[in-house]
């Protein structure tokens, strides 16, 4: 069994990972042990305001200290996974800590690092001490994002040609509370990065903006929200958007083809878990014939990718494919979860309707309930699709168990594959964090 060590108990350790861990904990027996998960409790969470914090934890589940030392007395190295849920701007020093105390499994938030500097001393300190680093990859790891891996690679719907991702909320009050980020490229913007390049290959920055978030009284320089633009090598063009200042949530991906639009609305929140999934084919004629998309306007062969310099070849339809992928599509399959996953979804089409007679409640929008969207050969066909997609946990659960089997490298997002694209993204991170600091303020709002 291995025993969680929390470090850094904001919003995302406090609220995501520790919530996310004593459920699959409690869902294995707890420090029993006696389900698959090999999640052990009490959790060990680190923050240096431990006397103030509350987790949402049932009392006994979770330890909570100030202090590294004190932390690291309460677990057996050997059997411990630490989450870095710091700032980015310590995560090597906290990494290098835990490594000197004898830790070597750890799951990293997103950026791995604030600066170019800190991300090759991380790379380095991983390759010289052995570390098993696993970035926080619950978006690309996600069923949704499965079914757009599929849908881009099978061809039906032609050529991927643009990706544009909006992830928009209200976030005045934690900016104002909290110092952990410095600008709102470190927010949402690492996990969208991240999924694009997972989707379309590796990229180059063309432009990037943040703005100001303007509060009752005050001005917070560069939290307002962030604006990026890639081209990618495969000749897809990807736009990112944030806007901390939103009146409303929103985490959607659209992607544009030769043949259609798809657009995947991920869950909101930790309150539902439900992800949404709307394919739509030009002029309402049937997708194009598998197989059906051009070749690559990228270059031929090879690209370049991740840290290291290496190369990866081309996967189907002309998208570079990573290092160590092992998917059927050419991208990482992860522990768990075939490449192919054609779950049980409820199925709608685009006009007006009910879902399917069997789930016995209507929803707004879609096709009488003997319109169901089929999932062909595992790809998403024309309509709206709705399941449950609770990425987190079933991220947390695959690296655990991955971990548990003493695998070094699964070979997906649990592995090296994984690591390197979070290299890669946190390093466009790093040319976009360049040019937002000499670029003039840009207006505010991003829609």
């Amino acid at each position: 069994m291995l025993q969680p060590l929390v470090v850094g108990l904001g919003r995302s350790g406090s609220g995501l990972h520790l919530r996310t861990l004593t459920r699959l904990a409690r869902r294995s027996g707890g420090s029993g042990g006696t389900g698959d998960l090999p999640v052990a409790l009490p959790a060990v969470g680190c923050d240096p305001r431990a006397a103030a914090l509350r987790p949402a934890c049932v009392a006994g589940e979770v330890t909570v200290v100030a202090t590294l030392e004190e932390a690291v007395a309460h677990v057996e190295p050997a059997t411990a996974v630490a989450h870095v849920c710091t700032p980015p701007g310590v995560r090597h020093a906290v990494v290098a800590a835990l490594a000197g105390h004898g830790v070597r499994r750890m799951i990293v938030e997103k950026p791995l690092a604030a600066s170019r500097a800190e991300l090759d001393a991380l790379v380095r300190l991983r390759d010289e001490e052995g570390l098993d680093l696993v970035p926080v990859s619950h978006w690309t790891a996600s069923r949704l994002t499965a079914r757009l891996r599929r849908l881009i690679h099978d061809g039906r719907l032609g050529r991927l040609r643009r990706i544009t991702v909006d992830q928009h909320k209200p976030r005045f009050s934690r900016s104002l509370a909290t110092d952990s980020h410095s600008t709102a490229l470190d927010v949402e913007i690492p996990h969208s990065l991240a999924l694009a390049l997972d989707l379309a290959g590796p990229a180059e920055l063309r432009a990037a903006h943040c703005w100001d978030l303007l509060c009752e009284d005050r001005r917070l320089p560069g939290l307002g929200g962030a604006h990026l633009e890639l081209e990618h090598h495969s000749g897809v063009f990807t736009l990112l958007r944030s806007d901390l200042g939103a009146p409303v949530r929103q985490r959607s991906v659209r992607c544009e083809f030769d043949a259609g639009t798809v657009t995947a609305h991920f869950p909101l929140s930790e309150d539902d878990d439900h992800a949404q999934l709307v394919v739509t084919a030009y002029g309402g004629g049937a997708p194009v014939p598998s197989g059906g998309a051009p070749a690559s306007s990228g270059a031929p062969g090879t690209c370049a990718v991740g840290v290291t310099g290496r190369t990866g070849a081309l996967a189907a339809g002309g998208v570079p494919a990573w290092p160590g992928a092992s998917g059927g599509d050419g991208m990482p399959a992860w522990p768990g979860r075939p490449v192919a996953d054609a779950g049980p979804a409820r199925a709608v089409g685009p006009a007006t309707g009910t879902v399917p007679a069997s789930s016995g409640a209507p929803v707004t929008g879609g096709t009488p309930a003997s319109a169901k969207v089929p999932l062909a050969d595992g790809v998403p066909g024309p309509g709206r699709q709705v399941f449950r997609d609770d990425a987190l946990t079933d991220f947390l659960a695959g690296v655990y168990r991955r971990f548990a089997s003493g695998t070094v490298d699964a070979g997906g997002f649990t592995g090296t594959a994984g690591f390197e694209l979070a290299c890669a993204a946190a390093r466009l991170l790093c040319e976009a964090r360049d040019q937002c600091a000499t670029a003039p303020p840009a207006c505010t709002g991003s829609r």
